[in-house]
């Protein structure tokens, strides 16, 4: 008999706990296996907060909700006996369920807050004397300030409404009570308003801690966009002063060098050790300003080349210019990447003048590869009553004419009958990189 009470006594404390029932001779050692233990909730090495609050969260609560319950329960039922309640089984077995929906207390106020007060009014209706259970105000207290601080909108004043008339009728059913009673008012009353109070308080706290947040993101896209903006006025100081000005001496200097021709080989070697060293300036140049235009986070795209040129006319097209590209031959495998580059930039250039200048026209683009050079055209309408020099000043011209020379080539644009036409002459075997 005794090993019965005791095995049933250890089943009883394993469900209670959630530890599983404790093996005899063993004590603190569960004889469920992991997979039922992780089931309840309850892992090997898990202390009892840890248990309690992986319960909680399995139930939609809290572990503070779950204690605070339980505590109040126990006290109201503690008090259920002949002298406070006529049945006093039966009055547990309908207060229990009532009372343990104070755990969701916050999912759902409104609910436990008139499910607690009816029960109230029920314990005074049934008791047998002159005053029915006293600590089931405990719970009152507790729902009605859940309501006032869970809860918004119409839904508190309704729940505020219908608990208010609970908590009268409860009143009215005991032996003391009078309408005239200002106590059960101030009861109602005193937990609502401190709920409400703790409510306005959190929300402007949450209120507060999210305006500081949206304050420093804003702080930090303020100076990222400032960052960027310094970075990119750096970067066309430097590309309108240095690369320019860097561009200009290696065109004189390549210039001169081929003006001499033959003769002064000292100057020559000279000249070319100028043109070979402002080619190297402006690749360096190029790869810092990308660099500053990216951030220092930023990744560097490859430059475009030779075999970009469809996507690029491919891509001008989708913009709603009608061009067709025409190409004869293949580019060369080993052709420098800055001729590419610079061919790219023309092209570009020139299907933009296009669209700025003529709009929606019909535009061939015929690209020419030889063994020594790459021939570009670029071939569009000429709008009647367009100026024959509309580009002659601009700076995209200049900018083409500058790639062409740096590369020992030449770049010319201008009227051609009925037609603007850009002409250009890369060659493969002058050039050692680009201009930015």
């Amino acid at each position: 008999m005794p090993s019965t009470l005791a095995q049933r006594a250890s089943r009883g404390i394993g469900r209670w706990t959630g530890l599983g029932p404790l093996p005899h001779g063993r004590a603190g050692i569960s004889r469920k296996t992991e997979a039922e233990q992780a089931q309840r909730g309850y892992r090997p090495g898990m202390d009892l907060r840890t248990a309690l609050r992986s319960r909680a969260d399995r139930l939609g609560t809290t572990s503070q909700d779950l204690l605070l319950t339980g505590a109040v329960t126990v006290l109201v039922v503690t008090e259920f006996n002949s002298r406070t309640t006529a049945r006093p089984l039966l009055t547990v077995a309908l207060a229990v369920p009532v009372l343990l929906t104070l755990a969701w207390r916050r999912r759902a106020p409104v609910l436990v807050a008139l499910a607690v007060c009816l029960l109230s009014l029920v314990l005074s209706a049934t008791a047998p004397g002159r005053f029915g259970p006293q600590l089931v105000f405990l719970a009152v207290l507790l729902a009605i300030y859940s309501l006032g601080a869970y809860s918004a909108g119409r839904r508190t004043w309704l729940g505020g409404a219908g608990t208010l008339v609970l908590v009268e009728a409860a009143h009215l059913l005991t032996a003391d009570g009078h309408p005239d009673d200002f106590l059960p008012l101030l009861a109602w009353a005193a937990p609502l308003a401190a709920g409400r109070l703790v409510r306005r308080r959190t929300l402007e706290a949450a209120a507060a801690a999210t305006q500081a947040t949206e304050v420093v993101a804003h702080r930090d896209a303020e100076l990222r966009q400032a960052r960027e903006h310094e970075r990119d006025r750096i970067a066309r100081e430097l590309h309108d002063v240095v690369a320019h000005a860097v561009s200009l001496m290696v065109v004189q200097a390549g210039a001169e060098r081929l003006r001499l021709g033959d003769a002064a080989p000292q100057t020559r070697s000279a000249l070319d050790a100028v043109e070979t060293a402002g080619r190297q300036a402006l690749g360096d140049l190029r790869t810092m300003l990308g660099l500053l235009r990216s951030g220092p986070t930023g990744e560097l795209e490859p430059q475009p080349r030779l075999a970009d040129l469809p996507a690029l006319v491919a891509g001008v097209r989708e913009a709603g210019l009608p061009v067709t590209l025409q190409e004869t031959g293949c580019p060369p495998p080993d052709s420098p990447a800055a001729v590419g580059l610079s061919a790219y930039r023309i092209v570009q250039e020139s299907l933009t003048n296009v669209l700025k200048h003529a709009g929606a026209v019909p535009t061939t683009v015929r690209v020419a590869y030889g063994p020594d050079a790459v021939r570009l055209e670029v071939t569009s309408p000429l709008p009647a009553g367009l100026p024959a020099q509309r580009a002659a000043d601009g700076r995209g011209l200049l900018g083409m004419q500058e790639r062409g020379a740096l590369h020992l080539g030449t770049v010319s644009a201008g009227p051609d009958g009925a037609f603007w036409r850009v002409q250009a002459t890369l060659p493969l075997t002058a050039s050692r990189t680009a201009v930015p």
